[in-house]
């Protein structure tokens, strides 16, 4: 009889282990705007270092230049992030070569060029997916639809996820292409009901993730994706909250935890 409680003991812990090692494993693993506690956010050099640790998937900023041309750039200015001032829409794609996207993060990594869309994906095919990020700053003329032909002509629909503050332009992206996975970003409760609405995840801010909110999220068939999450306490917070996703700037930081 002990022997049957003890062999009953080792099941049901193996099965509670087990469950736990698949529960981590199965998180995803995002590097925000690349593993932009590293390197330059937004960059090839920023997407590469998250390569480097087998990350998951990359978040990025995407916007349009006055010529239309997919960039990728998080602030409506270029002010902070490189060594010219303007609005990304005021200035044409020509007009940001040589520019430097990188001093300003180090030395290291000066003369960092500022990105296209396109060069982002060529680069990172088959190695690392993409959450591209819709940046509406209210002068984009054909973001949404240009970002959905990108990633269709690219055959790059299953390497990525299409996310954005703005709920018509993630509609938009639906009713262009359907196979397209889509995700709402909010950092306050919408009013709207979010949980049975058009989008396939929520990408919401770490201060707003619940229990409640993973579990009611799951029954209705949407993941949960938290940012930005950079201290180790937080992660293993939300590893246990059972959020899908967690995105930070440290993505290596997060591998380690998780064992990978």
């Amino acid at each position: 009889m002990n022997n049957l409680i003890r062999i009953s003991l080792f099941l049901v812990t193996s099965l509670i282990l087990l469950s736990c090692r698949a529960t981590k494993h199965d998180i995803g693993v995002t590097g925000h705007r690349g593993a932009s506690g590293l390197a330059p956010e937004n960059t090839i050099a920023s997407m590469k270092k998250a390569m480097e640790f087998d990350t998951d998937f990359s978040e990025l900023d995407v916007q349009e230049t006055a010529d239309g041309e997919l960039v990728l750039l998080h602030d409506s200015t270029l002010d902070r992030t490189t060594n010219i001032t303007g609005k990304i829409w005021e200035v044409n794609y020509a007009d940001l070569q040589g520019v430097d996207a990188g001093s300003w993060f180090s030395s290291d990594y000066a003369g960092e060029p500022i990105p296209t869309l396109a060069a982002v994906i060529d680069t990172v095919y088959g190695k690392m997916k993409l959450n591209i990020e819709l940046k509406m700053n209210g002068h984009q003329k054909q973001l949404t639809e240009k970002v959905v032909d990108l990633i269709t002509k690219k055959n790059f629909i299953p390497q990525c996820i299409v996310t954005s503050f703005d709920r018509e332009a993630i509609r938009e992206v639906k009713a262009l292409n359907s196979r397209i996975k889509t995700g709402y970003i909010f950092s306050k409760m919408p009013d709207e009901d979010i949980y049975t609405a058009e989008f396939d995840l929520l990408s919401v801010n770490k201060k707003l993730v619940t229990k409640e909110m993973v579990e009611k999220a799951h029954k209705n068939g949407k993941e949960v994706h938290v940012w930005t999450v950079n201290k180790e306490e937080d992660m293993r917070k939300f590893i246990k909250l059972g959020v899908d996703n967690i995105i930070t700037n440290y993505p290596n930081r997060l591998l380690k935890i998780l064992g990978r």
